[in-house]
């Protein structure tokens, strides 16, 4: 969509309502606000400023998965939820992450907000969107898990649910484990071999 000229207030907040109450501030240019008509809304507190060029619509309910929506719009829509928080985000296994787990493209270089940030280039069969947020496949999520630390017996319990969900499998799982240059192959690949065994006996 093309800036508009003059400000459509009610669309920018009907797109931010799609997304927890949440837009950054290249939204809100799309939608005609300048920088001014942003601080003049914030100051009345319609809209209330998260960090650096995120807002959020004060009178939107607050979501399930507000801290994963928030991580998103922050990324200006160039991360994944990932690693844990994915696992988390799709309830596979029991982990509980304390800060959101987001994954950025090589050339991000925002660093203004509480998220642990990886960076990787995703590609685009590595990304889905699941509960109205971009978020890394189950597999690439489980496998970046096992790769970060997380014990083998939440992999484990991880693959098998996510098998018996059907929203992986075990070829799904093993390329993800297998990809190019993908230097924690040797330590994730037999585990995720392993965990895909136990899945199938």
């Amino acid at each position: 969509m093309a800036p508009n000229k003059v400000p459509d207030l009610p669309g920018l907040e009907e797109h931010a309502l799609m997304q927890g109450g949440y837009f950054d501030r290249t939204d809100a240019q799309t939608y005609g606000l300048s920088d001014r008509l942003l601080a003049y809304h914030s100051s009345t507190g319609r809209f209330e400023r998260v960090f650096p060029g995120v807002y959020r619509l004060r009178r939107a309910p607050l979501a399930q998965n507000d801290q994963y929506l928030q991580a998103w719009v922050w990324s200006n829509y160039r991360g994944a939820i990932s690693h844990e928080s994915a696992l988390a985000l799709y309830d596979l296994s029991d982990v509980m992450p304390v800060q959101v787990h987001l994954t950025v493209p090589p050339d991000f270089r925002r660093r203004s907000a509480p998220f642990i940030l990886h960076w990787a280039e995703l590609p685009k069969s590595d990304v889905t969107i699941h509960e109205g947020v971009q978020v890394t496949t189950p597999a690439r999520s489980i496998v970046d898990a096992a790769a970060a630390g997380l014990g083998p017996e939440q992999v484990h319990t991880a693959v098998r649910q996510a098998i018996a969900r059907a929203i992986t499998n075990a070829d799904e799982l093993r390329a993800a484990a297998a990809r190019s240059r993908y230097r924690h192959r040797q330590v994730v690949q037999p585990l995720i071999e392993r965990a895909v065994a136990d899945a199938a006996a």
